[in-house]
């Protein structure tokens, strides 16, 4: 009786984290709404559980590894909550006297950390859908192998460099006619697409959809190179906390600092298409149909995750610096 409530038990574990891997492939779906399916479906299967009269005695540690394997899909944000963490910490770092009185004053006290995944929570909230849904695209922006920002076809909907710089347009060149509100969401965009712009598969090609149509395995569980690089390299290069990572990172000279923090928004984003560029080389020098990532993977491209962090960061603070000058 017992081995066969565990079999069926690892059956619809199984037939779950298969169907959890496709909802977090699919990039047609906004992350609330993925949210939303998935945890229907983890409601669905505990509920299903419930005609399993024995199912106290199956073991913990089968029960214990199977939800920890469910929660991992719930954790997919962009950089994932801990890398825009960690993007907006470096810069509140850098920021002058000024400019963080007065973007404390709008945030009503609070901190840009506080904020820095603000953009993905917004979705399907009263704030989505009084305009904010016009923003869906501005996270990332598409560039296909051998083109350039400038000559791969825009999104008409528009894209996270062109997104940014009307934002920072509005806050430099219009700023006293901008209401409060107003302000405090741009602030709040800028802290989120500063990051995005940095992260590689936000700057992937849009022949597979910014690596969404890259499969590969990451530690032996299918999913796809968009995935790996937005949350699971950040939690698999370190164990840090997000403030670790900023103590650990933030430590480069002036001359880096003032040399990263030159440069456009364009500018910034060619240099993560090239950081892609690497990734995609990477997958497809393996041969194999869905490459396997593991250790060597999160070996090679920490330091690249670590650059692209730190830059994010010291870029960030220099845009909000000069807005607020």
């Amino acid at each position: 009786m017992y081995h066969a409530l565990h079999s069926e038990f690892l059956s619809h574990a199984s037939l779950l984290l298969r169907l959890l891997s496709r909802l977090e492939s699919n990039s047609f779906l906004t992350i609330h709404k993925k949210q939303v399916i998935g945890h229907r479906l983890i409601t669905c299967f505990f509920i299903s559980l419930q005609g399993y009269k024995n199912i106290l005695k199956m073991k913990r540690l089968t029960i214990i590894l199977t939800i920890l394997l469910m929660l991992d899909f719930t954790s997919a944000y962009g950089w994932g909550s801990k890398g825009h963490d960690v993007v907006a910490a470096i810069a509140e770092q850098h920021l002058t006297p000024k400019a963080k009185k007065q973007i404390s004053k709008l945030l009503d006290g609070k901190s840009i950390v506080y904020y820095s995944s603000w953009m993905d929570n917004i979705q399907n909230s009263p704030y989505w859908e009084n305009g904010y849904n016009k923003t869906k695209t501005w996270h990332y922006a598409n560039v296909d192998k051998g083109l350039t920002y400038q000559t791969m076809p825009k999104n008409p909907d528009g894209d996270v460099v062109n997104g940014l710089e009307m934002i920072t347009k509005e806050m430099t060149e219009n700023y006293d006619n901008l209401t409060d509100s107003v302000k405090v969401d741009y602030i709040k965009m800028i802290v989120h697409m500063v990051g995005d712009l940095h992260c590689p598969m936000h700057a992937g090609r849009l022949s597979d959809r910014g690596g969404n149509g890259t499969k590969v395995m990451w530690f032996r569980q299918e999913t796809n190179l968009h995935s790996v690089w937005d949350s699971k390299m950040i939690e698999s290069a370190r164990t840090w906390s997000y403030s670790e990572w900023v103590e650990n990172l933030d430590r480069t000279s002036r001359k880096y600092k003032k040399e990263i923090m030159s440069g456009t928004y364009e500018e910034w984003f060619m240099k993560t298409v090239e950081e892609a560029s690497k990734l995609y080389d990477y997958v497809e020098s393996t041969g194999e149909v869905v490459p396997m990532l593991s250790y060597q993977f999160v070996y090679d491209f920490t330091p690249l995750l670590e650059e692209q962090l730190l830059n994010a960061g010291y870029r960030l603070a220099y845009v909000l610096n000069t807005i607020f000058k």
